[in-house]
């Protein structure tokens, strides 16, 4: 004890506070064994829900800005450091329709393998849409579910609460412990050094006034970094307002500035999503305006064009229809008085039938001028009624040419109001030239339907097919791709002024050495429907 009384104030106060401090010490290393599990714990499971709510808001947000999630993010969720392993699970996600895509559903077949649940906790957590927390040996492990909400609703035909998938992350408790021992052997060898009052009072404040904003401040930045912009700092109480000095310390300043800043940017990126997806909506409309606008200009070219010829053709037709007929009779009376079997004979024979033939060619044009200005019947036309007669008509023919004639109708029909005569002409004209490009023998085949209010018939053929560059041309009068003369190319004219008429549209489709189909569209009359009865020849 003289010892310790000689000894100056400031040594006995340094020999009294140490051992005292390395008493509390040990009484803090006991307490600190005893809660330092439960705290890993709750830092763990805290810190997996930060991770897993950080990640949920990630994916939500690529799916908004791109319909998909980025392949790299995967691998980056997959990289941190902070987990000893860190899997991302997917359940059922139920694209939506307008979403489906093969590439996008082949993408998501491929990930529902790669990330689907291995054990029952996973199952369980994608079953029920809660978290699971436990300790596996030195291991903690959290399994938390991304369940959707509102947001999710736009490309997931879910409903909200729905379990989209989970995390599945795990953390070891050695690393944590060992990271924690030597913090601890360093705050003491600090102490010991500076005494404890120095330490303990400059720890405070150093923390709560410098490290503690600082690490909100980058803990925000990270979040940011990672596309988080509704990650928000705490409110420090300071306003900045330009020209006037700001309140408090700089970090406090520098964390109201920053938030600032995140909010300006979230509204800017926010600004232009919006204008992108207006600009795309705008774009579509445009395109589909122009469309219906090129459509609309062929088809009054097309009818201008036909006006005008069949005008000048039934001008020039009917100055010389009647000296045919006139020159057909005189043949016609002169045949019968001409010895059988004679030269003569056999000349007036063969001068009338090219009289017949310029004869029909002179209707043929007539007809092209009157079929666009004439007015038609507006009668209940049976769709099927009128192709079976056609059928039959043309059945046997077209077999000993070698042609198979179908006819395959798509359910009952509703009636068409227009000209059975006109519309049966249409179908002759379409099968003539069928015929006609399938010397060799083939298939044709009629089809009809209903659907958007109108009656749908199809022919189509396996012949030769039409060049993409005559597609354009096919319905011109005096038009034809024939090697051997056995039309003026008005078959496909006529039809179209007659399809006209009936207030309907014919296109065409065709692929060299495929084949060739002529689509026709005529308005249904409502109240009445036609069954339709298969027949295949």
């Amino acid at each position: 004890m003289p010892f310790f009384r000689n000894l100056p104030l400031s040594r006995k106060i340094l020999l009294g506070i140490v051992p005292l401090f390395l008493f509390f010490i040990s009484i803090s290393v006991l307490i600190q064994n005893r809660f330092q599990e439960r705290e890993m714990m709750e830092q763990a499971q805290t810190s997996a829900d930060t991770y897993a709510e950080i990640i949920r808001e990630s994916l939500v947000s690529m799916m908004i800005s791109n319909q998909e999630v980025d392949s790299t993010f995967l691998d980056r969720v997959n990289a941190v450091p902070q987990f000893d392993t860190l899997k991302i699970l997917v359940n059922n996600l139920r694209l939506r329709e307008e979403l489906k895509t093969p590439d996008r559903l082949a993408r998501l077949e491929k990930k529902s393998l790669d990330q689907a649940p291995r054990d029952e906790i996973q199952k369980r957590v994608l079953a029920g849409g809660q978290p699971v927390f436990m300790r596996e040996g030195d291991h903690f492990r959290g399994v938390i579910p991304f369940n959707a909400t509102k947001v999710c609703q736009r490309c997931h035909a879910v409903p909200v609460g729905y379990t989209l998938g989970a995390t599945d992350l795990s953390i070891s408790f050695e690393r944590v412990s060992r990271a924690a021992t030597g913090n601890w052997q360093r705050s003491l060898i600090i102490f010991l050094i500076f005494t404890v009052l120095v330490i303990t009072a400059a720890t405070v404040l150093f923390t709560r006034f410098v490290s503690r904003p600082v690490y909100r401040l980058v803990g925000a930045a990270n979040a940011i970094s990672r596309g988080d912009l509704d990650h928000v700092i705490p409110d420090t109480g300071v306003e900045y307002r330009p020209g006037e000095r700001a309140a408090g310390d700089e970090i406090a300043f520098l964390a109201a500035r920053f938030g600032d800043m995140r909010q300006s940017l979230k509204e800017k990126i926010d600004q232009l999503d919006h204008a992108n997806k207006t600009l795309l909506e705008r774009n579509r409309e445009v395109e589909d305006a122009l469309a219906r606008l090129r459509r609309a200009q062929e088809d009054l070219v097309l009818s201008e064009r036909l006006a005008v010829t069949g005008k000048l053709t039934a001008q020039l037709s009917h100055e010389v229809n009647n000296p045919i007929h006139n020159i057909q009779s005189l043949l016609a009376s002169a045949q019968p008085k001409v010895e059988a079997g004679s030269k003569v004979h056999e000349l007036i024979t063969v001068a009338l039938e090219e009289v017949s033939r310029m004869a029909k060619l002179t209707r043929s044009m007539l007809d092209l001028y009157r079929g666009s200005t004439a007015q038609i019947e507006q009668d209940p036309v049976d769709v099927l009624g009128m192709l079976e007669e056609v059928l039959r008509m043309y059945e046997e023919p077209l077999v000993r040419h070698g042609i198979q004639i179908m006819l395959r109708p798509d359910g009952p029909l509703p009636p068409v109001r227009g000209s059975r005569d006109k519309l049966k002409q249409v179908m002759l004209n379409l099968i003539n030239n069928a015929r006609d490009a399938m010397p060799e023998g083939g298939s044709i085949t009629l089809r009809a339907w209903t659907g958007d209010g109108a009656v749908w018939i199809e022919v189509a053929d396996s012949g030769s097919g039409i060049a993409p560059e005559h597609l354009g041309r096919v319905f011109d009068a005096f038009f034809t791709t024939k090697k051997e003369v056995s039309g003026v190319g008005l078959g496909l004219s006529v039809s179209y002024g007659i399809i006209q008429q009936h207030g309907g549209t014919i296109a065409v489709r065709s692929t060299q050495g495929k084949g060739t189909v002529f689509t026709i569209k005529l308005s249904a009359v409502t109240g009445e429907i036609h069954e339709q009865r298969t027949r295949h020849s």
